[in-house]
């Protein structure tokens, strides 16, 4: 089971990798100005915020293992027809968008199938591993995908992709347990249960954690090539090659800490957080101010291991803090938080860099602030469970 969600995991994560490689021939193919071309994965991503509440509304009803398949089949018919029938701007726009509604289903429903199949001293680790394929995808994605343009067309490599989505999907329809789930499920949330969710400082306190969290991961995830080559003179290829090998920290410590917290680390979480996010806060700086090639791979590899830890931890903190029949829509709303965030951080940057004349010092001081307010949000009152009392005794 975990194989199956940590192969969807890094399809997942490499979708949304390779296509800022395939938007450049792409661009050259159909003579579109940067504005439209920025259609395409910004509307992407709108719908995948758009739909993240409806998928986790849908997974409490419908089920996780319903999701995860319906979810991996909708890429894959979407990246199959963006190869095959993606003709102009429109069609391109069509199928990205419905694509970002398939994506939108499988964090939250991948969440659930943690939390009805795992412990509680095991969730950590275990979501940890499934979200550190996304680090996986930053080290695998770019090579991988300069790899497929440069001995297959754009679309061909839309179609083998689609292939290994549908490939995922079968295979989850068909090995994932059915009986298990059905006796494992509780029932729909009631109103009681939503009330009390959002009544609960929690829920607030992981909104703001989530989109802090968000801003400087996907800022400096789409800012560092154009700060690199600014700033230390390289090319486009060293400079992807650099961020592959930051990625490897990312995959790393994704594992390592999820590991150490659910081993070691249960109950104390938010401390975790905070010491990984101040982490990350000095990395930030770091990357900024140094002159060396080497120190600079080097502190973007801790950097981008205590970010994404920061992240990890905050995306896992529900699954041991609410009641596991909400799970699905807490999991789809925080994470529609989160990715509003990663909308937000990079325009941000855009202005910040365009105000200071070119330069990126204010624009590293947002994000190390914007992370260390994620690591100080869930200090007060967040070791309280809001599990059920009869939820508790069956664990």
């Amino acid at each position: 089971m975990i194989l199956m969600l940590f192969a969807g995991y890094t399809l997942i994560y490499i979708d949304k990798t390779v296509m800022g490689f395939a938007l450049l021939p792409i661009r050259a193919e159909f003579n579109f100005t940067p504005q439209q071309v920025g259609l395409i994965p910004g509307l992407f991503f709108f719908s995948y915020t758009l739909f993240q509440i409806p998928a986790g509304w849908l997974n409490d009803r419908l089920g996780y293992r319903a999701m995860l398949v319906m979810s991996l089949a909708l890429v894959g018919v979407c990246a199959l027809l963006f190869g095959w029938w993606g003709l102009g701007l429109g069609w391109l726009i069509l199928f990205r968008m419905l694509a970002g509604i398939g994506h939108s289903g499988y964090p939250s429903a991948s969440a659930k199938t943690v939390t009805m199949t795992f412990d509680l001293q095991h969730r950590t680790f275990v979501q940890s591993l499934l979200l550190s394929s996304s680090g996986m995808a930053m080290v695998i994605g770019p090579l991988l995908a300069i790899w497929a343009l440069r001995v297959m067309h754009w679309q061909q490599m839309y179609m083998v992709f689609a292939a290994l989505f549908l490939l995922v999907a079968l295979l989850m329809l068909v090995l994932l347990p059915k009986h298990g789930q059905q006796q494992q499920e509780v029932a729909a949330p009631s109103r009681g249960s939503w009330r009390l969710m959002f009544r609960h400082p929690l829920i607030w306190q992981l909104i703001i954690a989530n989109v802090c969290v968000n801003l400087p991961a996907y800022s400096l995830m789409a800012w560092l090539p154009s700060f690199l080559v600014k700033e230390h003179g390289l090319s486009m290829a060293v400079t992807g090659e650099i961020i592959s090998i930051g990625g490897i920290g990312a995959w790393a410590s994704s594992i390592i800490g999820g590991w150490l917290v659910g081993r070691y680390g249960s109950g104390r979480e938010p401390l975790v957080i905070l010491c990984t996010a101040l982490v990350a806060a000095c990395g930030l700086l770091g990357i900024y101010f140094s002159t060396s090639l080497m120190a600079t791979i080097v502190i973007l590899m801790i950097t981008n291991g205590a970010t994404f830890c920061t992240f990890v931890f905050t995306f896992t903190l529900p699954l041991k803090r609410f009641e596991p029949r909400i799970m699905g829509t807490t999991v789809g709303f925080l994470n529609a938080c989160g990715v509003a965030g990663g909308f937000i951080g990079p325009i941000v940057i855009g202005y910040l860099v365009a105000a200071s004349g070119g330069d990126y010092f204010t624009s590293f001081l947002f994000m190390m602030v914007a992370i260390v307010i994620a690591g100080l949000a869930l200090l007060p009152g967040s070791r309280r469970p809001l599990i059920s009392p009869q939820h508790q005794e069956s664990l």
